[in-house]
């Protein structure tokens, strides 16, 4: 394994520091829904996901709602059994992260993503991308 080895070990005692987690939460928090950072914040994650850091590979970090899917509740007369609010969705946060990664990059396909940190209203992913057409 090499380098990364420790790499992975580095990153996982950062991310059981709590002022380092809160700090990187923070940050998120500050940024937009989907954006393109310069590389992967966990590289030894995106790197036995598939990335690579050369031309037609990119990270891209998506934001999504925590919690349920809920529904707003019927103003109307309604019979009790009609009125549910909440929905289990049948894809994951992550899988819904990966779709909107690849709506908003069309041309590129998904290797992979994974979890990076979430605060009381939102989840964080990083999906790893790579274009086939690149050389």
């Amino acid at each position: 394994m090499g380098a990364f080895k420790y790499i992975r070990e580095n990153e996982q005692s950062i991310y059981k520091d709590k002022d380092r987690q809160r700090e990187l939460v923070y940050a998120l928090a500050r940024s937009s829904s989907i954006e393109r950072p310069d590389g992967p914040t966990k590289l030894a994650k995106a790197r036995s996901i598939g990335y690579k850091a050369k031309r037609g590979y990119i990270v891209v970090r998506v934001r999504v709602n925590r919690g349920s899917f809920r529904r707003a509740r019927p103003v109307h007369a309604r019979r009790p059994s009609k009125t549910g609010i909440y929905y289990n969705l049948s894809i994951s946060k992550k899988k819904i992260a990966e779709n909107r990664a690849s709506k908003r990059y069309p041309n590129m396909d998904i290797l992979g993503s994974y979890f990076l940190g979430d605060n009381g209203k939102y989840q964080w992913y990083e999906v790893v991308m790579h274009d086939r057409l690149a050389k």
